[in-house]
């Protein structure tokens, strides 16, 4: 006969398992810890890290007629909109497998990109923080572009730009919103990896 202890283990790896190739996007303001919970989700279902900010980094240091046009990239500002698409879904195709979207679509504008290229998407994950978090967060980094005027400048950015994309995902299947402070990074990370197992059974 079964144990019970073999039974919820029997559970446990249905539940892993079930997530097949998961396609997540991991949204939330600056300094609300998506890169840090992309990597637990990358662990997790051995899925690809498609970040823009880290992509549009390593094609500046190329140098070129692209790299001037991302010459304002850290200044607060969003990278010019085909620049970034072509790297997304260039990274995209690569993937083998899942993937998790880090700090992308960021406008509605690259919502309809994504769609119009049947890219799918799983799970929606927003990372809640509130505005004093995130500016506690962002001068504790003490980054050069972590000043107190861009601070400023990018959350009011996101609120404008991002903010519609979160309410068109939260009406959609598989939103997940998510409070992103208060606990322990790993606690957090466990919920987000949960709520997508539940999310996908």
């Amino acid at each position: 006969m079964q144990s019970f202890k073999q039974y919820i283990t029997e559970v446990d790896n249905k539940y892993v398992h079930a997530v097949e190739n998961p396609k997540i996007v991991l949204i939330g303001g600056p300094g609300s810890g998506k890169s840090t919970y992309a990597k637990f989700l990358v662990k997790e279902f051995n899925i690809k890290h498609i970040y823009p900010g880290d992509l549009l980094r390593a094609e500046k240091s190329k140098g070129g007629d692209i790299a001037d046009r991302l010459s304002d990239l850290g200044k607060g500002g969003f990278a010019p909109n085909d620049i970034v698409l072509n790297l997304v879904f260039n990274a995209v195709a690569e993937a083998k497998g899942g993937y998790v979207f880090d700090g992308f679509p960021r406008y509605m504008q690259q919502v309809r990109d994504l769609e119009s290229k049947n890219i799918s998407i799983n799970n929606v994950v927003f990372l809640n923080v509130s505005e004093k978090e995130v500016v506690r967060r962002l001068t504790a980094r003490g980054r050069a572009d972590d000043k107190p005027e861009i601070i400023k400048n990018r959350i009011s950015l996101y609120k404008k730009e991002t903010g519609p994309v979160i309410e068109y995902y939260r009406d959609k299947q598989g939103f997940i919103e998510i409070k992103a402070e208060g606990g322990e990074p790993e606690e957090i990370a466990n919920t987000i990896i949960n709520k997508v197992r539940n999310e996908n059974i």
